[in-house]
């Protein structure tokens, strides 16, 4: 009983858990989620309203830069153009007799008064400045049947097409929705709290739902402008690993890579006791006594921060700061 109340009533050792500071390559990341979208992507618009009267393409089909997409109905046109055609054909021939009639009274020479002369003359330029309307006149009756016809500005894939054959359309009718797959980037909407320290070229890893790889990619653009009503700025990644088989709107996880540093030490964040005076941790002495220290650290939202000043390599940190309180002595157990 003297040997069972001893144990019960003199004070135990109280066991902790500890790890050891070390000096480390530490990097500072932000984890944001993103989402693929297209390196180039263009609602198709017609030019002009009218029926579609052809349609032949359907989503998912790869089309090639210039490819006819679709086509309006170019009756209208079409009648122009030989209207415009045939105006041109006779003001040739009107054309041709002033330039014969010229020739004409230029041949005869002292038998031809000057004044006829130059009243031929100035029918022959009347005639060209007439013909030359009327070409332009059939050039823009082309132009505008042309624009009846809808092409492809680059090589992509149809992601929507809204619409059907024998449809009518205006201008405002979105009549495909076309992307170019072949190099996709990524877009995310940082906070600009974080969003400030971010620059074109910085480094990122890109993890696709499903996928062990990362994906390595770089800071092409930050949006200069906050939306206000999300309080975040747009940041777009461009892809540096080879061309990836994703679709346009695939939600992504990435990690911006803000800073690297060579040598630094790094702590988990529960390590650290954090309060209006500041944050400190709890460090076992050489004498197996516990010590409360301040310490500066860059506060980011990680598992683990990167300390500044405050904690030398070596030291045995206490991995639960609750374990034990200042002044106490402990044995470290593994």
């Amino acid at each position: 009983m003297a040997l069972a109340g001893y144990w019960l009533l003199v004070p135990r050792t109280k066991e902790v858990v500890t790890f050891v500071a070390q000096v480390a390559p530490a990097e500072r990341v932000l984890a944001v989620n993103g989402r693929i979208r297209p390196r180039l992507q263009v609602d198709i618009r017609p030019a002009l309203g009218g029926e579609l009267i052809a349609l032949p393409l359907d989503v998912g089909d790869r089309v090639a830069a210039g490819q006819i997409l679709a086509r309006i109905d170019d009756a209208p046109e079409t009648a122009a153009i030989v209207e415009a055609e045939a105006s041109v054909q006779a003001q040739k021939a009107t054309l041709a007799q002033a330039q014969r009639d010229l020739a004409r009274f230029v041949a005869l020479g002292q038998f031809a008064t000057k004044r006829e002369v130059e009243q031929r003359r100035l029918a022959v330029l009347e005639g060209e400045r007439e013909l030359r309307r009327r070409r332009a006149n059939a050039m823009q009756a082309r132009e505008l049947r042309d624009r009846r016809v809808l092409r492809a500005p680059f090589a992509g894939v149809i992601l929507e097409r809204p619409v059907d054959p024998g449809q009518t359309v205006g201008l405002d009718s979105i009549i495909y929705r076309l992307a170019d797959l072949s190099s996709p980037e990524v877009t995310l909407e940082v906070d600009e709290v974080y969003a400030a320290e971010i620059r074109p070229g910085m480094e990122a890893l890109v993890s696709l739902p499903g996928k062990t790889r990362q994906l390595r990619a770089i800071v092409a653009h930050v949006e200069p402008r906050v939306d206000p009503a999300t309080g975040a700025r747009d940041v777009r990644l461009s892809l540096v690993d080879a061309a990836i088989d994703a679709p346009s709107g695939l939600t992504v996880t990435v990690n911006l890579v803000m800073e690297k540093r060579d040598r630094a030490i790094s702590l988990p964040r529960n390590a650290i006791i954090q309060s209006s005076s500041g944050a400190k941790v709890r460090i076992v002495g050489s004498d197996d006594v516990v010590i409360e220290r301040e310490i500066g650290f860059i506060d980011w939202p990680a598992e683990k921060v990167i300390v500044s000043s405050g904690i030398r390599a070596s030291e045995r940190i206490l991995a639960n700061p609750e374990s034990a309180a200042p002044g106490e002595k402990v044995r470290v157990v593994k």
